[in-house]
């Protein structure tokens, strides 16, 4: 009598299959990442990413805009406010943001010189970020990350679609190299040199204080924190800033503009929840788990004062229309919450708040907030594609 056999019962389909893809793809990720030249590598790969998934509308660029004659006005006239009017005149709210333009003037650049040279700071924030977290983790692969994801949010993507003339790129740029590099001379002149690019910049830099203290210094608190020569010199770039701006004031007789405004605050409070994550995106994780470290630690000054700090910046993000150029500045913040994880939490926390981070910013397209209820979607290159063979303005 024949014997049947029954058919082979299927696999069951297991967790290790469903990682097998994603672990091969990070495998030739490494693989990429092995050279002498890899934060070279790293850059290409976030600046093309960065590219893909918000192309620049160079098609809209007004060269003769009122942004840009403000921005030629300044090189050529700095620190002048003579017959310029507080309320419609936009080189008088620039007057204090003269370090690109006079950057441009010497090497004798035009409005589109200025979009390279931006360009140029979003690539340099790619790279400092990419050594930053390589220095901290001794993981490429993690330091790439950070630095991809970067380029997935405005901080990033904005060195390359923003045809303002407002310069944020180049700002956070020099934030994220004050706290890439060691060097104490470069502390002081990249913190200088932000606070003269744009206003934003200065209280980002007590977030450049806080990441070198903790990356550095052998104890954490504020008395510690003093003896660290490069906490030491963020401040000082912050001084050097403040004594500047005061000497420049007095003598060429000029005043600050203020943009700020309570009538904004309650207007645009509205758009504050969504105005705050495209600022950061998934790197929100960073600050909510080192402020909680920081807090566990018993480092209860430190914790308020860090997560007092991004609430203040919240808040001023709505006090002007430009909500998410407010909150990329917190970037710098993000990456303080990194070292902070890195300090007080285990390695795994580390990579899976990397890991987590990276997944929810790559999952949010590039939006820019402004005013009340604007939201703008930076178009990816596949839309952009089809809309022009489409004919779609």
């Amino acid at each position: 009598m024949a014997t049947t056999h029954a058919p082979p019962s299927p696999t069951p389909f297991g967790a290790d299959d469903l990682l097998a893809t994603p672990r091969r793809v990070l495998r030739a990720f490494d693989r990429l990442l092995t050279g002498r030249f890899w934060i070279v590598v790293v850059v290409g790969l976030a600046t093309a990413i960065s590219l893909f998934t918000a192309f620049p509308t160079y098609d809209k660029f007004e060269p003769g805009s009122k942004d840009w004659k403000a921005i030629e006005r300044l090189s050529e006239h700095p620190f002048d406010q003579k017959g310029l009017d507080a309320n419609k005149d936009r080189a008088y709210n620039f007057t204090f943001r003269a370090a690109v333009p006079l950057a441009g003037r010497a090497l004798g650049l035009g409005p589109w010189g200025y979009l390279v040279l931006q360009g140029m700071a979003g690539l340099g924030m790619f790279a400092a970020a990419a050594h930053l977290v390589d220095r901290l983790t001794r993981n490429r692969r993690l330091g790439a990350l950070v630095a991809i994801a970067i380029g997935l949010m405005w901080a990033g993507s904005g060195a390359f679609v923003e045809l303002r003339g407002n310069f944020d790129a180049v700002a956070i740029a020099l934030l994220v190299a004050a706290m890439a590099t060691r060097r104490v001379p470069l502390v002081v002149l990249c913190t200088f040199l932000a606070g003269w690019t744009d206003e934003r910049a200065l209280p980002a830099i007590a977030f450049v204080v806080l990441f070198h203290h903790v990356v550095e210094s052998r104890e954490l608190g504020v008395a510690k924190a003093l003896r660290e020569p490069r906490c030491l010199a963020a401040a000082a770039g912050l001084a050097l800033h403040v004594v500047t701006r005061v000497i420049v004031s007095v003598a060429m007789d000029v005043h600050q503009p203020s943009n700020l405004g309570l009538e904004y605050v309650k207007a645009q409070l509205s758009i504050l929840p969504v105005g705050a994550w495209t600022g950061l995106e998934g790197f929100w994780l960073f600050v909510l788990v080192g402020a909680v470290a920081l807090w566990k630690v018993r480092q209860r000054f430190l914790a308020l004062a860090y997560a007092g700090l991004v609430a203040v910046v919240c808040v001023g993000s709505i006090a002007v229309v430009d909500v998410t150029r407010s909150m990329a500045y917190l970037l710098p913040a993000a990456l303080a919450g990194l070292g902070l994880i890195h300090r007080l939490c285990q390695p795994k926390v580390l990579r899976a708040s990397i890991y987590a981070a990276v997944a929810l910013t790559a999952a949010w397209p590039v939006y820019y907030a402004g005013g009340a209820f604007t939201l703008y979607w930076q178009y990816p290159l596949p839309l952009v594609i089809v809309r022009r063979l489409a004919g779609i303005g």
